[in-house]
């Protein structure tokens, strides 16, 4: 009986070492898939590291994990393990780098509201590094929800007032964007005269297709009423004319929101750019 005790309790012990001895081995490879490049892969790696680390040895895998979802553009998973990670970890810098992690997510995915409201739980009393990084991403928070005026107060707590000249000259501009490709303005010029909101756009392929369309459906509308009679004419022009016509002016709002958020996108860029330029001081 004593024998197959020291056995089993030798075997046990025997599966412990080779299992700690793999998942430090398969830690190291994760590590080095990372080093490479190969962030699919190296997420797998990371993952069965997390699914064999009973110990809880690598509770650092999860902040792993989280830049490796970012990169890929997986925002929604990203939250998930910066989360995981802040709470995982001791130290309250790290805590907060995870969640100013976590409310940059939500800026790559356009949810600026969840954003500040993050922000706004952040504590109170911050050190300079921290709150100067909290005014910028409220900064952000409300160019991003088109709240100008606050945005351009938080900014103003730091960079300097060259820094500021500019940064307001870039909202002008995008201001003036706005009301140029608006999307409301833009369909309804389609809805007016076909194509129009396309080419106004810089959409000549999509405005001009409109036209031939639109034109060449009412044209064998008429054919068909001339040849068949007036009701037969007006189901052709029912069905095809109205489903082309309204999928024209739909195009001419797509394309409004997309050139607003394209020159978002562009304007957020060249802001940040000035901020690492010209900080307060």
């Amino acid at each position: 009986m004593r024998s197959i005790l020291s056995i089993i309790l030798f075997s046990c012990l025997c599966c412990h070492s080779l299992l700690s001895q793999d998942i430090h081995q398969l830690k190291a490879y994760a590590d080095e898939q990372l080093h490479r490049g190969n962030f699919a892969n190296a997420l797998k790696e990371y993952q069965r590291v997390l699914f064999f680390d009973d110990q809880h040895q690598f509770e650092g895998v999860y902040s792993d994990m989280a830049e490796l979802y970012f990169k890929l553009g997986d925002f929604e998973n990203a939250l998930v393990y910066y989360d995981f990670a802040r709470k995982a970890t001791p130290g309250d810098s790290l805590k907060l780098e995870y969640s100013f992690r976590k409310i940059l997510c939500y800026f790559r995915q356009g949810s600026f509201l969840l954003g500040l409201s993050d922000l706004y739980s952040l504590p109170g009393s911050l050190s300079p590094h921290f709150e100067a990084k909290k005014n910028l991403y409220l900064a952000i928070c409300h160019f991003g929800l088109d709240n100008t005026g606050q945005s351009l107060q938080y900014f103003a707590e730091i960079v300097d007032s060259t820094a500021m000249e500019r940064i307001s000259s870039l909202f002008t501009a995008f201001e003036k964007h706005k009301k140029k490709y608006n999307p409301d303005k833009l369909e309804m010029m389609s809805i007016f005269i076909p194509g129009l909101g396309q080419f106004v756009a810089g959409d000549l392929k999509s405005g001009l297709n409109s036209i031939f369309l639109l034109t060449g459906i009412a044209a064998y509308s008429y054919h068909t009423m001339r040849i068949y009679g007036i009701l037969d004419g007006t189901l052709v022009l029912v069905t095809w004319f109205y489903r082309y016509y309204t999928g024209g002016h739909k195009k001419a709002y797509e394309l409004g929101v997309k050139k607003i958020r394209e020159q978002r996108i562009a304007a957020y860029n060249q802001i940040l750019e000035i901020v690492r330029q010209h900080p307060s001081h």
